[in-house]
């Protein structure tokens, strides 16, 4: 039987700018510092700060008084605090320190929802769709939740266009929202991904494939006993009818995947279900690249090249068959060389980025799931080393998800200033140390790439800091050289 959404606990999100107490409170709540914690904020929230507010509700959950978490979630609720209203909605919900009301649980997370909150809107949804058996408007808060990138509700919708309850059926839709949710770590996707891959439902049937998703799933530390069973059941299941080298692949890929020994893992390739031609490779994965001179030369990732048997570059609606140059395992840069030269090229800045200077990241994430074309995200260089101080990369806030490998990361001005590499991964930190980490995210240093391609005899062109451009003319120039690449094997 399919899995489906179980309960989501009660939350501490983000805060914005909030004031140095309450910043020094959530330090201390993350590091289960809970006297330090309510020192840092119990003043602020008896004055009426209601991210105070909150946080105390949650000390009080932590301390199983209940009836005196509602008192404070309820004052910050009553604030427009959109966590705390998702936090009431909960206790209602629940029953925890107030009578159980599914009605008052509606109601608060209604204004959650509408505070664009979007574990609320999953809840709402989650809600009317059991109470009110309203599964179009179930679908609308589903929606809205995904788009914002929750894996719960990604997951939803792929359960949803799997069943066609409260949405025309889509085979290729529910594919999709799995795809995306078992990316971003929620185990009724990973699960139920594995299942249509092993039965051959909505897709080719693909037992490596199948593999992978129930090794992940049962991995996962989200994953709740009954979805670790099913998940455990199918790996035994599914793994006896692998060759020792399909399961030695996926292994691999999935210790790749991040669920192995490191918190900062290279961003997986896009995934695809295309199936595979009876005479040739089938398409396995996508990630990004950019030209890096006119005569056809694109930089990306080592890792979005590695292990292919045939590498594409994706110009428009034409795939391109490449030759791949040179590789840095280490470094995790790769060129390669397209068989005609092109209009135009990135340029390099001379200058390395400043800590706390803009930044603007494009590629293709998730290509083919959410959208074929380019994608934009902004943020700032928060840092200029990576991982356990790792000097050849920059860490970065700007939102990056699997396929955005090898993507360009750009100044102000439009010039490279890194290449996208990796994200902390959230599914790892969260088993580590209870608290999910937000937009963190590295790129290899401009500087890096340039000798890399240097050392292969390839001559980019450099400029110095220049004027700062809007995002939308920066975007405008990424199109032009920002490209696709395939891996077939």
């Amino acid at each position: 039987m399919r899995a489906i959404a179980g309960a989501i606990l009660i939350l501490l999100l983000g805060l914005g700018a909030a004031r140095a107490g309450i910043r020094e409170a959530v330090d201390a709540f993350e590091k289960h510092d809970y006297a330090g914690a309510l020192a840092a904020c119990k003043s602020q929230a008896e004055q009426g700060d209601p991210s105070c507010q909150n946080l105390l509700g949650l000390l009080d959950v932590e301390a199983k008084k209940d009836v005196e978490a509602v008192g404070w979630f309820r004052k910050a609720a009553e604030q427009g605090h959109s966590q705390a209203c998702y936090n009431l909605g909960r206790a209602y919900q629940f029953g925890l320190g107030v009578k159980q009301s599914h009605e008052e649980a509606i109601k608060w997370f209604r204004k959650a929802a509408e505070l664009h909150l979007p574990e609320g809107e999953f809840a709402l949804g989650t809600l009317i769709a059991e109470f009110d058996e309203n599964y179009k408007e179930a679908m609308k808060w589903f929606r809205l939740a995904a788009r914002q990138g929750l894996p719960d509700a990604e997951a939803m919708l792929g359960l949803s266009y799997e069943t066609g309850v409260g949405v025309k059926r889509n085979d290729r839709l529910a594919v999709k929202w799995y795809l995306v949710g078992a990316n971003h770590g929620a185990t009724l996707a990973q699960v139920n991904l594995a299942q249509i891959y092993e039965k051959g439902s909505l897709v080719e049937r693909d037992l490596p494939e199948a593999y992978f998703w129930y090794v992940v799933g049962a991995k996962n530390p989200t994953t709740a006993e009954k979805w670790r069973k099913e998940a455990q059941d199918g790996v035994k299941r599914v793994s006896g009818q692998l060759t020792r080298q399909q399961l030695a692949d996926a292994d691999e890929a999935v210790r790749k995947f991040g669920s192995g020994e490191a918190s900062s893992v290279r961003l997986p390739p896009e995934r695809r279900s295309k199936a595979a031609t009876a005479s040739g490779p089938r398409l396995y994965a996508t990630g990004s690249g950019f030209y890096v001179t006119t005569t056809g030369h694109v930089l990306s990732n080592n890792h979005v090249v590695a292990g292919c048997s045939e590498v594409k570059v994706t110009e428009g609606d034409h795939s391109t068959p490449v030759k791949v140059l040179a590789t840095d395992a280490d470094l995790d840069l790769a060129v390669v060389q397209l068989p005609h030269a092109v209009a135009t090229a990135v340029v390099f800045r001379e200058s390395a980025p400043r800590l706390g200077e803009g930044v603007v990241v494009m590629g293709f994430p998730f290509s083919g799931l959410l959208t074929s074309d380019a994608v934009v995200t902004t943020g700032i260089v928060s840092a200029l080393a990576g991982m356990r101080d790792d000097r050849h990369q920059l860490q970065i806030s700007a939102p990056v998800q699997p396929g955005n490998s090898g993507g360009p990361l750009l100044d102000p001005a439009g010039h490279l200033v890194g290449v996208v590499v990796a994200k902390l991964d959230g599914v790892r930190m969260a088993s580590l140390t209870g608290a999910i980490p937000e937009n963190i995210n590295f790129a290899i240093k401009g500087e890096e790439a340039r000798s890399f391609l240097r050392a292969h005899g390839v001559g980019v062109a450099t400029a110095p800091s220049g004027k700062d451009l809007t995002t939308d003319v920066i975007a405008e120039q990424g199109l032009r050289y920002t490209v696709r690449l395939e891996c077939w094997k």
